[in-house]
């Protein structure tokens, strides 16, 4: 039977676990920053590229999915060097050849979106136009890295991948503060200092998978063999991303128009998006597993995997957002110090965590389905979604603006929690949908629950108004407490502990 080493798993989850939550880090951190430096609307402009490049990201057709995947298959066959060499460079020459064309599409497209589409109060139009340009230039240098991202976590090289994310984010986002501070405070130039860094990520991350891949005597060359392999599997990933646009992407297209309602909007998904960063360690590591297991014909071990990995998406998750949720209005408060921007963005950022939990629910059954190679249950499940909530988007953005579009991404997720879940048990893990409840989510919630009202009814007792080292207080409480009383992080921290006492 298949096992999961432990230490192994520990060390690579906790240097990307620290990858994630620096990237996450940074960007929260640096926001009311960068607002008071470029202004609201040119902010706005930074979370419209945000949603530009999100959109595109179905144009990448499940490839870079197809390449962890395939990767991870070729990875249990010793004699597939060389098919593991064509098959990413093979990948490599299609995500360059998209990114090229798409970036020079969104150059030429520049004025008609400047003049069109975006509405700005102060911002110029040539300065706008100057900014969307660049980020076609941005988006050609970074649409590429997907394909190495993937290949290095197929080869589960994934802590040389999180070191270079938290290298590469630390210079993306402190270096801009710098030229910002000492040379001007230009979108113009965030955006110049954007595409420099991302392309010289690109190409180091190419470098080194190359230099994981290399074969002696061997150059690599397109292989429409290679392709044939993944295409299916790659196809039924591009359908279902094409859906997933709809119920994820296409709220923000719509907020996009107003880059003041943008702003707002964007900074609830950021804080929001922490709690799904939190996660990518867990799956990161699991989705290969996965992969090997199936391939393997591992049930029992398949079994085991699935249900820790759901628990420690549970433990991750529900203390972070429940906090979000309660504590919202503080937060926002206290990290911009901004009472207008507190006030709009506090209401958005509740109903878009409660929305993100429900999605972060999915994420392990989702990507179990993906490593038995069925990409039917997720593209069905999206189209379902998607006639539903799609009108709805259109419908509650008229009446309520922003605040109706974030109740659109609520009730969706809350849906799929409600059905789709039952149904995946249902046809891929029969007799697991109580276990998975009772053993995998009930305990975490309960636990998080009443830590969290428990810290917010101590905090309406004796403090009239929460400062930072209130706020910081409390959360260090229900940390400590959360982690004493779940049975598997306290496992966790004190394996850890004595792993690095003996290095």
């Amino acid at each position: 039977m298949t096992t999961f080493n432990f230490q192994s798993g520990t060390s690579k989850m906790t240097i990307i676990l620290l990858s994630r939550v620096w990237g996450a880090a940074l960007s929260i951190i640096l926001v009311p920053i960068y607002v008071k430096l470029l202004g609201i609307e040119n902010y706005g402009l930074v979370a419209f590229y945000a949603t530009l490049a999100s959109a595109l990201a179905i144009l990448d057709v499940g490839l870079s999915a197809s390449i962890i995947r395939q990767v991870a298959i070729y990875k249990t066959q010793s004699t597939n060097e060389k098919k593991l060499k064509n098959l990413i460079f093979t990948v490599e020459v299609l995500n360059w050849l998209i990114a090229i064309v798409v970036g020079i599409g969104i150059v030429a497209l520049s004025n008609p979106i400047a003049t069109h589409w975006v509405m700005a109060k102060d911002l110029p139009v040539n300065t706008i136009q100057h900014c969307v340009m660049l980020m076609g230039a941005i988006f050609a240098f970074q649409f590429p890295a997907s394909v190495y991202d993937g290949a290095m976590v197929g080869l589960q090289k994934q802590n040389a991948n999180a070191l270079l994310n938290i290298l590469f984010s630390t210079i993306k986002a402190v270096g801009i503060l710098v030229v910002l501070y000492f040379m001007q405070s230009s979108i113009e130039l965030y955006f110049i200092w954007q595409a420099i860094v991302t392309l010289i990520y690109t190409l180091i991350m190419r470098w080194y998978v190359i230099k994981k891949i290399t074969v002696v005597k061997f150059k690599a060359h397109f292989s429409t063999i290679e392709l044939k392999i993944i295409w299916r599997f790659a196809g039924g990933i591009a359908s279902t991303a094409i859906i997933t646009f709809f119920i994820k992407q296409l709220d923000k297209i719509i907020v996009s128009r107003n880059l003041e309602q943008l702003s707002y909007y964007s900074l609830a998904f950021l804080l929001a998006s922490s709690i799904s960063l939190i996660t990518s360690p867990v799956l990161s590591i699991i989705y290969p597993k996965f992969t090997q297991m199936i391939a393997l014909k591992d049930t029992v071990a398949l079994k085991a995997l699935y249900h820790k990995s759901c628990k420690w998406i549970s433990i991750l998750v529900f203390p972070i957002g429940l906090t979000l949720i309660v504590f919202a209005k503080e937060m926002v408060l206290l990290w911009t110090k901004n009472e207008t921007l507190s006030a709009q963005t506090s209401p958005l950022l509740q109903v878009v965590v409660g929305g993100t939990l429900c999605n972060c629910m999915m994420i392990i059954p989702y990507n179990f389905t993906l490593a038995k190679g069925n990409t039917k249950y997720g593209l069905y499940q999206n189209i379902i979604v998607a006639i539903i909530s799609v009108p709805l988007l259109f419908w509650w953005y008229a009446k309520y603006g922003a605040l109706g579009a974030s109740f659109v991404w609520l009730a969706v997720n809350a849906g799929i929690v409600l059905i789709s879940i039952p149904l995946f048990h249902h046809l891929f893990l029969k007799k697991e949908l109580w276990n998975w409840f009772k053993k995998d989510v009930f305990v975490p919630l309960v636990v998080a629950c009443t830590l969290v009202a428990g810290a917010k009814l101590f905090q309406q007792q004796f403090f009239n108004s929460v400062s930072i080292f209130t706020l910081g207080f409390l959360l260090l409480v229900i940390s400590i407490l959360y982690v004493l009383i779940i049975p598997e992080t306290k496992t966790y921290f004190t394996k850890l502990f004595f792993l690095i006492k003996r290095k």
